[in-house]
Order: structure tokens, then C-alpha cells, then sequence
């Protein structure tokens, strides 16, 4: 049996390194089992691990592909906990951008059965992060604000939507103002402009109650802003740079506010998590996704044979929502 995949042997910019290619699929022991992938989305993560710009470098040659969801084609024969036909997340960094996957049954991720394949294939990186985000640093009261850069990013669209089914209030700052009215229409409560001229509108909103969490995915001059309307020891988190620029701010705020700065890496949280806690999370946000108040918009999908033209369309000024392999 064949297994088509997008391969790298080199890194580099995706147009010239990686290639779709024909591997054999390997044979399966007791413990093994044999997936077959169904979707796989294309993140930006993913670029930076053909680059060799992301924060791990697999060995190479190496299969592309973060994340993706699966279905169980075949059981070893000492596999018990897993059921022929279930959707399943494949282990992180086996290299979801291929049609056929062999790993260990302990390894794999068992997703609630509500789930449609195509917001599963999403859920490992992007709403898990907004989740985690949104849990992992304060208790938060429902009232209190919560702001954030680059909220028409994926995470960004989570972090709205979690929050409002939480009773989270949000402070939204994009780019442009053709995507007000969607991200309100997802729940957001307020949406800016991410330039200075924001800084009194949004001090004018929150009031009393200036936030004390803030999420950036930006750097650059994005972060001074969002310290200037930060609550006194507020925490500043990124996990994200996609101004590719470092983080700058004035000394004052540091020194008078006592703001705090956070890195986050959902790869971290899921090395160090009991699956029972990863497992919640999957519950909680299947549930959100189930009653309609989780959903990450889909701008196109792509045969695998076609992965150059999908990351081209990744590449996008203007895309509103995920690009997605079909595998």
C-alpha cells in the first residue's frame, strides 16, 4: 500500500524543499495501529517547521504536519483501548500531512464522537491554546475584560468565542475594519483598530475594570498598547510574533505598573499535562463546538497533491478562515 506525503528533506521556503512523494507504509506490531488521515489544517507553525524557524527541527527527511485528525483502520492485536472506525488526533510530531499514519494505540488521542472531522482536525493547536489561555493565569470573573491582538487569527477567533461562552467580556485589536462586524458577530464585545489611537477609547470602555489579561500574537509596538490599557500587574502573554518583530514597550510601564510578560507554547502544556486534563479540555471544547459557540471558519480545502497552491493561499492577505489538506 502507498502512503502519499509531504516530505522535506531540507530546510527552507516550502516551494522549494518540499515535495509530495510516494512512501511504503510500514508494518504494524501488536501495539500498532494503522491510521488513516482525513484532514489536516495548515498553520503557520507548520511554514516555520519547513523553514527550520520553529522552535523544535525534526530529523530529516521528516513528513510536514502539526496536527490533523484520523480514523482507525486497523488494530495490532495487543491494542484494547481503541476501537476500529474512531476519530482519533495522531502523536504530535508524527507528520500529519501524509494519507497514512502507523504508531503506537498508547500514543493516540481519543476525540469526543461529537466532533465533525473537519473542527477536529483543528482542535489540537488553535482552540486549545484560546482554552488554555483563557484558564491558565488568572481565575477570571465573568465581567472582566480580556484583550488581545491579531483577534481574526485563529487563536484570536477561539479566544472571542470561549470567552463569550464563559461571560468573558473581550477588547478585539485587528488591522482593518471590514472585519468588525464578523468578529462581533462571533461574540466579540469590542473591536479596534491595534493603532495608538485606540489607547483612549479603549481606556473609555474599560473603565474601572481595565483587563488583566492580555494575549498577544504581534510584538513590535502592538504590546505598548497593550500595556497602556492593562490593569497594574497585569500579565502580558505571547504565543505568537507575527510582526517577526521583538517586544517593545516603555520602561514606565514596567516600572509603575508592574506588568508581567508570559511566553506560551500549547506544545509545552501537552508534554507536561495528565491526559485526564487534556481530555477535559477535548470535552469542554466539543461541548462549546456542539451547541454552536465554537466553530473555526474554513476558507478552502486542498488535495494534498496541491499543497504548494494551499500554503500559497495560507500566505493570503485577506483569507478569512483555516486552509485544510484533505488526505
Amino acid at each position: 500500500m502507498n502512503n502519499l506525503a509531504a516530505l522535506f528533506s531540507e530546510y527552507g521556503a516550502p516551494s522549494s524543499v518540499l515535495k509530495v512523494v510516494s512512501l511504503a507504509v510500514p508494518d504494524l506490531t501488536p501495539q500498532d495501529v494503522l491510521l488513516r488521515m482525513l484532514f489536516a489544517p495548515i498553520n503557520p507553525s507548520d511554514i516555520n517547521l519547513i523553514e527550520g524557524t520553529y522552535g523544535t527541527k525534526p530529523s530529516l527527511p521528516a513528513i510536514a504536519g502539526n496536527e490533523g485528525v484520523a480514523r482507525i483502520e486497523h488494530l495490532g492485536e495487543k491494542v484494547t483501548d481503541l476501537q476500529l472506525g474512531q476519530l482519533v488526533l495522531p502523536p504530535s510530531g508524527t507528520g500529519s500531512w501524509q494519507q497514512w499514519v502507523v504508531c503506537s494505540g498508547a500514543d493516540c488521542l481519543k476525540l469526543p464522537a461529537t466532533l465533525k472531522p473537519e473542527q477536529a482536525a483543528m482542535l489540537y493547536v488553535n482552540p486549545s491554546t484560546a482554552w488554555r489561555l483563557l484558564h491558565d493565569f488568572f481565575q477570571l470573573e465573568p465581567g472582566e475584560w480580556v484583550i488581545q491582538n491579531s483577534a481574526n487569527s485563529a487563536v484570536g477567533r477561539s479566544v472571542i468565542q470561549i470567552a463569550h461562552a464563559l461571560g468573558l467580556r473581550t477588547v478585539n485589536l485587528v488591522r482593518r475594519t471590514d472585519l468588525f462586524p464578523e468578529l462581533k458577530e462571533l461574540g466579540a464585545d469590542a473591536v479596534f483598530l491595534d493603532t495608538p489611537d485606540s489607547v483612549a477609547l479603549i481606556r473609555d470602555l474599560v473603565g474601572a475594570y481595565p483587563p488583566r489579561l492580555a494575549l498577544n500574537a504581534v510584538g513590535g509596538d502592538s504590546v505598548n498598547l497593550l500595556c497602556k490599557v492593562a490593569a497594574p500587574s497585569a500579565k502580558i502573554v505571547t504565543y505568537g510574533a507575527m510582526s517577526k518583530q521583538p517586544l517593545r514597550l516603555g520602561n514606565g510601564l514596567l516600572i509603575f505598573k508592574d506588568i508581567s510578560f508570559h511566553g506560551y507554547w500549547i506544545s509545552r502544556w501537552y508534554k507536561n499535562a495528565k491526559r485526564e486534563e487534556v481530555y477535559r479540555m477535548f470535552d469542554s471544547l466539543a461541548a462549546l463546538e456542539q451547541q454552536g459557540r465554537l466553530k473555526i471558519p474554513i476558507a478552502a480545502t486542498y488535495p494534498l497533491s496541491e499543497v504548494l497552491q494551499a500554503i500559497t493561499a495560507v500566505q493570503g492577505e485577506k483569507r478569512r478562515g483555516k486552509i485544510l489538506l484533505q488526505l
